[in-house]
């Protein structure tokens, strides 16, 4: 290469650079577009251009269309959520989306935005692209590669994961958790007159087995104990399976690979977690071991083998991924009918899978059945439509005069639209879902007086039932006439899992460490007083700050930042699509799990809770693997 053709590659990338650090500040502003950005995604932006600017130079990366389909996604999502978040009228909580506005608002922050867009549209096809060329041409697997036994694997994970239990014990109880408990024993607060009855808001199933751990413990010795027993189940289940998850990847890819996820395993995350008595501690495991069964299923049916072994295993995983949370059991279903359609289609014999299919559902169903049995209350509908509420509210309180009477009337009914206004906040539904006439969240003593009171119901009832589906019909219908701002109201709700650059710091939020908090005393159940910590806050603070630290070090801070996985996702989805014509189905299929993770997550409650996406962010180490072995166009032997 030409030095004057060097220089003015140099050039380039610094423009391309400067282009990547154009921010969108809030509040509104057309100043300071470049000095306002965040020194620390300046230094991850700086790492980041070295490594391609690398690569760049050792190898020939050819770009396909593809490259520069999923590249100009990326860069969508990066610009638009910062636009719309920014765009975001604080003093009127979120109630305007003004996306556009570095678009349309002047010449110079139009250039701006145009400038911006166009650099991390480069960069990130660039990035695909050799990403791209890494995994299908530089990178040549073995069949299999020798990996420490997984006990050994568990063993040095344990010992880790130890200076966290140890500090934190006997173990935190989330609010989630301690509502299970209040369920589980019937606590019943006098001076609200009300007593906790059994619901499948927090999975009846998981409360079951909390409830009946902790009661062993505490016979065994001593309330304390009886905690320490929940996290000790947690900590050997969820370490048995990222340990063997570890494993997996290692006989795979090789020790690189091994070595990377179990740090990831290992890190503070994961680990706090174990020491957090919560449904999620166990389930961001079990989206580990229903991946790890799912892609074995699918290279079984791929190659025409019938394993009874693997049925069952798939059946029983499958069974306790549903149950540990209530939405998972469509993941399940979906990829399950996927795999029968992919049986067919390979011309393989699909009466294992129908049969397994068929018992699984006898297994859901007749779960369900019992709890209909025992009278357990339905976890509420205003749970899944956190996202239709807050786009229908946004429609009406910005377009009102787009509505009609009646269409205003179904809102009423569901959502009193004298409240709107003030419950309303685009980054979190929780405040809407406490407007409908069910809830089961029960967030507060307000809610519960409510319940006590007869203005709202736990159990849905029939004339509610037909409210919602009228209220749901109107949510479509409004959705064609304005599709715009309905986009905008998803983007802006998801902007943190949409953009693992939105709010990088340094400081992260996958910590679930908030020590021994009183919630209040609507939520304490009757043994709650004999329970605390055997460290004082002090070394639990100083064991934090460690932890925090760790997880601020740049590229791990984006590794485990909320958006990373919807990223990934998308660029796993662009190397299946650049594999051979018989490895596409294949590949994209592999990938139909992690799709349905993020897809869930993106209709949750709160925009950037890390609890929802970790059990994804733990994944992608196996569905990684998995597209890299299957795209290689020679395997060196």
């Amino acid at each position: 290469m030409s030095k004057a053709k060097s220089q003015f590659l140099n050039i380039v990338w610094l423009f391309i650079g400067t282009g990547m650090l154009v921010s969108y500040p809030t509040p509104l502003s057309s100043d300071n577009r470049l000095l306002s950005t965040n020194s620390y995604v300046v230094v991850m932006v700086a790492l980041w251009l070295a490594v391609i600017y690398y690569l760049s130079r050792k190898w020939i990366i050819k770009i396909t269309k593809l490259d520069v389909m999923g590249g100009v996604i990326l860069s969508f999502l990066y610009n638009f959520t910062f636009m719309i978040s920014a765009g975001l009228d604080d003093s009127n909580r979120g109630l305007t989306l003004v996306g556009t506005y570095y678009l349309n608002h002047s010449f110079l922050d139009c250039m701006f935005s145009i400038f911006a867009m166009l650099s991390w549209a480069f960069v990130l096809t660039y990035t695909i692209a050799a990403l791209r060329t890494y995994c299908i041409s530089k990178l040549q697997l073995k069949e299999t590669y020798s990996s420490p036994h997984p006990f050994k694997i568990f063993g040095c994970m344990m010992l880790i994961w130890s200076l966290t239990i140890i500090t934190y014990y006997p173990g935190q109880i989330s609010w989630d958790a301690l509502r299970q408990f209040c369920e589980f024993e019937g606590r019943h607060l006098a001076y609200l007159n009300f007593t906790y009855t059994p619901t499948n808001h927090q999975p009846w199933f998981v409360t079951l087995i909390f409830g009946s751990l902790f009661k062993i413990g505490q016979k065994l010795v001593n309330t304390n104990f009886g905690v320490f027993t929940v996290v000790l189940f947690q900590t050997i289940i969820t370490g048995i399976i990222y340990s063997i998850a570890t494993s997996v990847v290692w006989k795979k890819v090789g020790k690189l690979g091994g070595i990377l996820t179990f740090i990831l395993f290992a890190s503070p995350v994961f680990s706090t977690y174990a020491i957090t008595i919560d449904k999620s501690t166990i389930y961001y495991a079990l989206c580990v071991a229903y991946y790890l069964v799912f892609l074995k299923l699918l290279d079984s049916v791929k190659q025409g083998v019938n394993s009874s072994y693997e049925y069952l295993l798939y059946l029983i995983i499958s069974f306790f991924f549903s149950e540990f949370r209530n939405d998972s059991k469509y993941i399940v279903i979906i990829t399950t009918t996927v795999l029968i359609g992919y049986a067919l289609v390979q011309h393989q014999k699909v009466r294992y899978l129908i049969a397994t299919t068929v018992t699984l559902l006898i297994l859901l169903f007749g779960w369900n059945s019992y709890l209909n049995y025992k009278k357990v209350i339905p976890s509420a509908t205003s749970e899944a439509l956190t996202l239709p509420a807050r786009q229908i509210s946004y429609i009406y309180l910005n377009d009102k005069g787009s509505l009609s009477k009646q269409e205003i009337n179904t809102i009423n009914k569901v959502t009193p639209v004298k409240e709107l206004r003030a419950n309303y906040d685009v980054n979190s539904g929780d405040n809407l879902k406490n407007l409908f006439p069910m809830n089961t969240f029960l967030n507060g003593e307000t809610i519960i007086n409510d319940v006590v009171n007869h203005k709202i119901t736990l159990r849905t009832t029939q004339t509610q039932k037909k409210e919602l589906k009228k209220y749901l019909k109107l949510w479509i219908t409004l959705g064609f006439k304005h599709p715009i701002k309905y986009i905008e109201v998803y983007l802006a709700a998801n902007s943190k899992y949409l953009n693992p650059f939105f709010g990088l710091s340094g400081a992260n939020n996958s910590l679930f460490l908030n020590a021994f908090p009183k919630y209040g005393n609507f939520l304490i159940t009757t043994w709650y007083s004999k329970y605390g910590p055997i460290f004082p806050n002090s070394i639990r603070i100083h064991m934090q700050t460690i932890l925090d630290t760790i997880l601020a070090i740049p590229f791990v801070s984006i590794i485990i930042n909320v958006g990373f996985p919807s990223w990934w996702m998308l660029i796993l989805i662009v190397i299946a699509l650049s594999a051979k014509n018989k490895k596409r189905l294949l590949l994209s299929i592999s990938i139909m799990p992690l799709i349905l993770m993020v897809l869930l997550y993106t209709v949750t409650p709160i925009n950037g809770y890390s609890r929802y996406v970790i059990g994804t962010t733990a994944i992608l180490p196996i569905i990684t693997t998995y597209v890299l072995k299957n795209s290689q166009q020679k395997v060196r032997k």
